[in-house]
């Protein structure tokens, strides 16, 4: 690489992070906490650290989805877990070995891995993992966020919402204004994405605030204060 593509590099580099300023200023404070505390669950540590980089630097759309797939991890681990606990309190294996741990939580993981998110949520407020108003905060949310987007529903991303517009067209040589009218932004294509980029920055850290609240709450169920420090 020559010295004149090393300094473009440098500068792109430099503008990059100095464009996500604003979003570090405003954000980081309120994600600090998060971030900084692990559960002690190295099976969902990573996804929680990335997700908070993602809100950190203003990449809302990332963040929900990485949350969309912590949430779904989230609920398909503490059932495997759960349900692992209580095969082993009936087994008379006690060697500790791999081929034994996976025996053990085998039974439970071919029932949870493949299952739908809202049956995850129904069971495992049925064990005890979460209240039955966090059951219908955590099924709405599944249907704003983990269905909006996994699925590119935008009716389910903007819902009802509307906001003015006028058509403008070119005749001849002079420019036609039609009349401002509110629409539906769910059915103007053209402006899903910046539409959604702003909505997503918006909602991004609430979302995950809630699910981190779940995730230690569930943790906290299944392991005590210490956390579950070595998978296994």
């Amino acid at each position: 690489m020559d010295e004149e593509l090393k300094r473009q590099i440098t500068e792109e580099i430099r503008s990059v992070i100095r464009s996500r300023y604003p979003f570090i200023d405003q954000n980081y404070v309120n994600i600090r906490d998060v971030y900084k505390n692990s559960y002690f669950w190295p099976e969902l540590d990573p996804l929680r650290e990335e997700i908070c980089l993602c809100i950190i630097f203003g990449l809302g759309q990332a963040a929900i989805t990485l949350t969309n797939h912590f949430f779904e991890t989230l609920f398909k681990l503490a059932l495997i877990v759960k349900e692992s606990e209580l095969q082993k309190q009936n087994s008379e294996e006690s060697s500790p070995t791999v081929e034994s741990f996976i025996k053990t939580i085998e039974p439970a993981f071919d029932k949870y891995n493949a299952r739908d998110l809202g049956d995850n949520i129904n069971r495992a407020c049925t064990l005890g993992l979460i209240t039955k108003e966090q059951k219908k905060e955590l099924q709405q949310l599944r249907e704003d966020f983990r269905n909006a987007f996994s699925h590119s529903d935008k009716q389910k991303t903007f819902g009802d919402s509307t906001i003015p517009v006028q058509a403008v067209r070119i005749e001849g040589e002079q420019l036609k204004t039609g009349s401002v009218e509110d629409s539906e932004i769910a059915k103007l294509i053209f402006a899903h994405g910046i539409f959604q980029a702003q909505r997503a920055n918006g909602d991004a850290m609430p979302y995950f605030l809630f699910m981190d609240q779940i995730a230690r709450q569930i943790t906290k169920s299944l392991f005590g204060d210490q956390g579950h420090v070595v998978a296994g």
